[in-house]
């Protein structure tokens, strides 16, 4: 399995941001970051007259796009004129090269993710030529990488909280918190834990594996969070208090079968769960208010694991203010139990 980090890279301050976080994963997991930046020529096409760009106009927008990304690996050496690659350590001690190529920047990340092991990329670009690395390549990245995908928000290292954050009622099934209640929270709190967004009535996914695989990284708790959002389906017809308590129920008992097929991959794992019934794209990015990562799938039947295209995903990623680890999931995977 590789052990690549690739980042893109297009000058922006959000994607210093998402390079500062892969150093540090780097350090944790052993890994070595290769850093990608794309760059193209702008293209015109008129009816009545062509524009004829001067011969080197190509060499210097990709000169502009090699000083970016050698300027982000702290590089001193020299870049080939072909796609290529300067080996180099940071002050950080993580293998770093660059990689300058044409073509769109969505497209070459994604080509890129074929050989590594995870793609970290910004929440927002620059735009211009370099910048294309957000907005588009932050969509396009979870929905086709062939590696997980993590969006590092535009404001983060710090959390900046929206001016009315997210009102979002207390779970309706959980793990004791004792100290919640001593607190006296007004909101769940996810500090200090790995947050994975699990179907309710899953025991066994990617994201749950995936999102296991970080909390043990980083030495913290996992929080298994699912939605039972309660749909109405006409004025007439709505469930029954009994209803609703056997459906919670349910999903406790199928969060709590899910923390124990993890013991045998992660001993050590501290597994924790919140059940919600409320709409999952608000409980999702209420989470990234405490949580030190959020883990939800790309694609699903429906809920925060949904197509990346979906509303819950397009908007977790726009609204989250924590990073967003984003795991490829092409159908819905059959429990273990």
């Amino acid at each position: 399995m590789s052990h690549t980090i690739i980042v893109g890279i297009d000058g922006s301050d959000n994607a210093e941001c998402a390079l500062q976080w892969a150093i540090t994963h780097a350090q944790k997991t052993s890994a070595e970051i290769r850093i990608v930046s794309a760059y193209t020529v702008p293209g015109v096409n008129m009816s009545q007259a062509d524009i004829v760009y001067p011969a080197d106009f190509d060499s210097a927008v990709k000169k502009t796009v090699e000083d970016i990304a050698e300027a982000a690996a702290a590089s001193r050496a020299p870049v080939p004129d072909t796609a290529a690659t300067a080996v180099i350590v940071t002050k950080a001690g993580v293998p770093v090269s660059t990689t300058i190529v044409p073509g769109d920047a969505s497209g070459v990340m994604v080509e890129h993710s074929k050989n590594a092991a995870l793609a970290v990329v910004g929440a927002r670009g620059r735009g211009g030529f370099a910048g294309r690395l957000l907005g588009s390549v932050a969509l396009a990245m979870p929905a086709h990488s062939q590696c997980p995908t993590l969006v590092v928000p535009s404001t983060w290292p710090t959390r900046i909280m929206p001016t009315t954050p997210l009102p979002i009622d207390d779970p309706v099934r959980t793990t004791a918190d004792p100290s919640a209640e001593a607190d006296g929270r007004s909101r769940p709190d996810f500090s200090g834990e790995v947050v994975a967004a699990v179907d309710p009535f899953e025991t066994d996914t990617p994201v749950l594996r995936a999102a296991a695989s970080q909390a043990t990284i980083y030495g913290v708790p996992l929080r298994l969070v699912g939605v039972t959002a309660t749909h109405i389906l006409s004025p007439e017809w709505m469930p029954s208090e009994e209803h609703l308590i056997r459906m919670y129920d349910e999903a406790a008992k199928a969060f709590t079968a899910a923390a124990e097929s993890l013991k045998g991959d992660f001993p050590d794992l501290e597994v924790r769960f919140a059940i919600f019934d409320a709409p999952a794209t608000e409980v999702l990015v209420s989470a990234t208010y405490t949580a030190d990562l959020l883990v939800i799938g790309s694609r699903g039947r429906g809920g925060f694991v949904s197509t990346i295209l979906g509303s819950t995903s397009q908007g977790v990623l726009s609204h989250a203010v924590c990073p967003v680890l984003v795991v490829r999931v092409n159908r819905r995977q059959p429990g273990r139990r």
